[in-house]
């Protein structure tokens, strides 16, 4: 019986055992196909581990290259924004360069026509003095005396007083009073007796009319230049004369003095 016992537990463990191995085997075999998809899983993970690893530096670069790009937007940005304001501070001092200038033009062109201005009237004040001093005849007349006598006649009176109202007309003037004779008597008396025909004239004009003496010159020339056949008694008359000539300067020629009888300057 226990021969029996003893070979019924050793079957029952050669049972056993062949069993264990049996599972042994299947479980192997199961497991391997798991462990052989888990290995590949893991190494699959690894490689997208290290790929995302490799994106996220990738990432990460480029942030810091869109960084850095920012940055220098951000200072071309403030140099530009430092340029504009040059630029306008520039054209502020361009414009403001050109207003002077605009100004200084004006100026000059001012002083310029200034200057052509006082140049034509210096111009203008040369010419009339010029002017001035060139006499022109305004009028003239011519008064008669008796045979040796000095003294004025009613008819010459009034020739003179004519004459005086046209001398009245201007402002400046100047009278030349000239005396002659016929050639009647010594040359010497006929001087002296044309000198003071002409003083007549003269003293009759400056008395009556308030012309100045000193626009009124006088000369006897006695028996100078007779206008007539003195041989005959009508060309002794008529060198028995006084010739009054009114000049004015021809800067006043063109226009006459608005009142009075004077020796001024003529307008």
């Amino acid at each position: 019986m226990k021969h029996i016992m003893m070979t019924v537990g050793a079957l029952g463990a050669m049972l056993v055992a062949n069993g264990c191995i049996a599972t042994h085997k299947y479980v192997a075999k199961t497991v391997a196909p798991v462990e052989s998809r888990v290995s590949a899983t893991e190494s699959k993970n690894a490689e997208q581990d290290k790929q995302l690893a490799d994106h996220t530096k990738e990432l990460a670069d480029q942030k810091k290259e869109i960084d850095d790009v920012g940055t220098d937007l951000s200072r071309t940005k403030e140099r530009l924004s430092d340029v504009d304001s040059k630029a306008t501070a520039a054209g502020q001092s361009a414009q403001q360069a050109n207003q002077a200038a605009q100004q200084a033009n004006q100026a000059a062109s001012n002083a310029q026509r200034s200057a052509d201005q006082a140049a034509q009237g210096v111009d203008r004040v040369e010419k009339t003095m010029v002017a001035m001093n060139k006499w022109n005849l305004s009028s003239s007349t011519t008064v008669l005396f008796p045979v040796g006598q000095s003294k004025l006649s009613k008819e010459a009176k009034a020739q003179l007083d004519d004459f005086a109202s046209k001398a009245a007309s201007y402002q400046r003037y100047m009278i030349e009073v000239q005396g002659f004779t016929d050639k009647t008597g010594p040359a010497s008396f006929n001087d002296a007796l044309s000198q003071a025909r002409a003083e007549s004239v003269a003293r009759y004009l400056a008395n009556e009319h308030m012309i100045p003496v000193r626009s009124i010159s006088t000369l006897g020339s006695g028996y100078a230049m007779p206008v007539a056949d003195d041989k005959t008694r009508d060309g002794r008359k008529q060198n028995r004369r006084v010739e009054i000539r009114l000049y004015i300067p021809e800067a006043g020629a063109g226009g006459q003095a608005s009142a009075g009888v004077g020796g001024g300057i003529g307008q």
